[in-house]
Formats: structure tokens, sequence, C-alpha cells
């Protein structure tokens, strides 16, 4: 194969950005994908830092970095490194036409499909809920037959949030598509492509608007369109009169799709060289240096050569880090990781502790650089750099961190390549 400037090992958040980035630059840059990966079906909005080692909310993400340990990965990037990289995403994102809100010093809260809050730091347009606090009234807006979604669920939970503040009111939509011949149960990506139909925008508008009062502001799970752009909330704002917003829902979520057609586009846009259907199987080392990685498919192995590396292929669940009992390892680099040998250890007998899952923090050690370090101290690879959730040191979901850190380290790996960072 024809050798690249940056190969870039996964398709997900950290992945697709790192190539944007590096492309930027004008590198070039191969991503060798296998699989939709974890980005498609995510909630697409972009999580920096929402609580600290002791559970405490974080107003300014930037500042919290600060008391992060040495182990996390925001030890390794620093404040001014993540400002850099939010910046980037939101030019990003306004070049595709499909802006995001927000910025790296400040969290907002959004609304949950339960019908509480959570901590983020970016969100697309759909999802702009500060409308929910200003509105007098709070129009719950369901689905029926839509799995995943209880619009009774969110409307009470809501209530009580909002106390006497505000009147919360639910309404469920009926669907007027049929179903598939195994009555298979209906998703968000199904309502959403409705809601870009005619026919689906037309039913949902006559339903829901005698039901809008003044000083309304309706919420509903991730439906406003599959493609990452603002048509049909604009157009169904303009017809009911008042604020729509997005929840953040349980997977599959339409706005991690959104995400990832908008990053696929730009990184295609400039240039970047994405192969599909590339499983990655080992890497050629020789004195300290990757040469090339090795795909294998078909019967059939192939390498593919390169400068530099980038290895963001995810966590365990992703399938970029591999497990037995006792053992953890990156596959392609042949990364051991240190973990204990009695499994019972990984982890606390409470599942949601008030502290950070011991499993999760497992990952791929990086030293300053984000060149990856092994479980005795050597560094496999001089040329290769770990972004994303392959990494070593903490605990995304206890922290409300895992698309700022996919993000954060991607931007420090790309630009560091370029000669910065």
């Amino acid at each position: 194969m024809k050798k690249c400037d940056i190969l870039i090992i996964g398709n997900g958040v950290a992945g697709l950005f790192a190539a944007c980035v590096a492309a930027d630059r004008g590198k070039k840059v191969q991503i060798l994908s296998y699989g939709a990966g974890t980005l498609t079906i995510g909630g697409g909005i972009i999580d920096v830092l929402g609580y600290d080692d002791q559970g405490k909310f974080v107003s300014d993400p930037l500042k919290g970095m600060e008391s992060m340990s040495p182990e996390h990965p925001y030890a390794k990037t620093g404040p001014k490194i993540a400002k850099e990289a939010i910046d980037s995403f939101l030019k990003i994102t306004e070049a595709e036409g499909y802006p995001y809100l927000g910025s790296a010093d400040k969290n907002m809260w959004l609304p949950t499909a339960m019908g509480n809050f959570k901590p983020t730091c970016l969100v697309p347009r759909t999802m702009d809920a500060s409308a929910l606090f200003k509105a007098k009234n709070i129009l719950v807006v369901g689905f029926d037959t839509m799995k995943d979604f209880y619009a009774e669920m969110a409307t009470r939970n809501l209530r009580e949030r909002f106390g006497a503040d505000k009147s919360v009111e639910e309404f469920v939509v009926k669907l007027n598509f049929e179903y598939g011949r195994d009555l298979r149960d209906i998703s968000a990506m199904d309502v959403a492509r409705w809601l870009e139909t005619d026919e689906g925008h037309q039913a949902f508008v006559a339903q829901v608007k005698s039901h809008v009062k003044a000083d309304t502001a309706i919420v509903l799970p991730p439906v406003l369109g599959l493609e990452p752009n603002y048509e049909v909330l604009d157009s169904l704002q303009k017809e009911l009169g008042c604020p729509l917003v997005e929840m953040s829902s349980l997977p599959p979520a339409v706005t991690g799709t959104r995400l990832n057609k908008m990053l696929h586009s730009y990184a295609k846009k400039h240039g970047v060289q994405i192969i599909e259907k590339a499983r990655v199987v080992g890497s050629e080392i020789v004195d300290g240096k990757c040469l090339a990685v090795i795909t294998e498919g078909f019967d059939r192995q192939r390498k593919f050569y390169a400068d530099q590396f980038i290895l963001a292929t995810g966590g365990v669940y992703g399938g970029g880090i591999t497990t037995q009992i006792g053992t953890m390892t990156e596959p392609i680099f042949n990364i051991s990781i240190k973990v204990p040998e009695v499994q019972t250890d990984w982890s606390y007998k409470q599942l949601f502790a008030d502290k950070k899952q011991i499993f999760a923090q497992y990952g791929v050690k990086v030293d300053e650089n984000l060149t990856p370090v092994a479980a005795d101290g050597s560094k496999p690879a001089s040329n290769v750099k770990v972004a994303g959730r392959s990494l070593a040191g903490y605990d995304f979901c206890y922290e409300k961190s895992g698309n700022g850190v996919a993000l954060i380290t991607a931007y420090k790996a790309a630009a560091a390549f370029c000669g910065e960072a």
C-alpha cells in the first residue's frame, strides 16, 4: 500500500476528529475503520468534565481539569490544549452547517429521557435546554409504540424537578406509518425518518399544535431528523410557534448518527481516505518504531504503511482492548495492561458506586506526549499515540467526560504529529 503521513485506527469521535485536525494542517491521512463503532448510537453531545473525583459538580471544565490526578488524560493535555480542541471542533460544526452550542469553560444542564438533568458542555442546537428554564409551560411529547422513551415517567420527574414553578404536561403522538412484517419495535431512528417526510411533518404538527399553550417549550426524544442540519427543528418550531428541545436518551440516539455523518463529511472534503471493513490485527515494529499495521479479511493480510499512527480503537466495549481472566491487552501493538489477577478485584461490588469504578479506569497508559507505555515501563513504538477510550486513568461515566477526552486527546495527538501541541 502507498504510504501516508498519518494513519488512524478507529472511526469514532477520536479517530474522525484527529483525522480532521491533521488534514486541516495539510497531512495525508488514512482511517482504517472496522464496524460502525459506538459513535453512531451514542448521544452526540460533548461531555468534557461534569463531576470531579469527589463527585462534585464542575461548573467550569477547564478549571476542573487542574485538579485531575496525574494518570488522567486531562493531566497529559492541560486546559490550553483542551480549549484549542473544543474551539477547533466548534469551527468544524460551523463549517458543516450544523453548529454546536457551548464553550469549554462552562457546563450546561441537559434533560434526560428519565426527566432528570445531566451536565454537559457542547450540544447541537436541537438540545438547547435554556428554553425549558425560561418557559412557563413544558409539554413532554412521546410517540406510541416507540421503545425506550416513556413520556409519563419523564413528565413525572420533570414536575418533581420544577415543582410549582412550571406546568408540565404530556402528549403522545400516534404514528401513522406501517410496522414491519415482524412487528418490530419502533426506534428513534424510525421516528426521525418519519419527521423528515412531508406526511410525518404534517401529522406531527396536526396532533401537537392544539396542546401548545402560550409560553410553552416542547421536550421530546432525539428524533428531529437523521441529517446533520436543523431543517426539521426550524420548520417545526416555526409552525408550532414554540421552541423544541431534544432530550439525551438511550441508544440508538439519532444525535450520534448526525455527529458521525458531520465528521465523516468534513474529513472526506479535506482529503481523508476512509478504508472500511479494515480489521487491524497486528503491527510491524522495528527498533521501537511502527512501520505498518496489518489488516486481515477474506483469508488475506495487507499492510498499511505510514510515518505516524494514532490508536483510537476504543475500550473493551468497542473492541479496542481485549480481556481474559486476570489479563488485559491492547491487541494491535500487543501492549500489556496491568490489572489484578483476581477478577473480582476489578470492580466494587456496587456497580453505581459513589466513586470511580476500578475497571472503568483500565486502559493503555501513556506518557505526557500520549505515547503508549507497557506494563513493564517500555515504550513499544515512539511514532504511535493513543487517543480516546483506549486511554487509562479515567471513568467517563462517573465524570461525564467521554467525548471530551476523545476530542481533546485526539487533537493533541494529531497536532503533535503536525509539529504543534
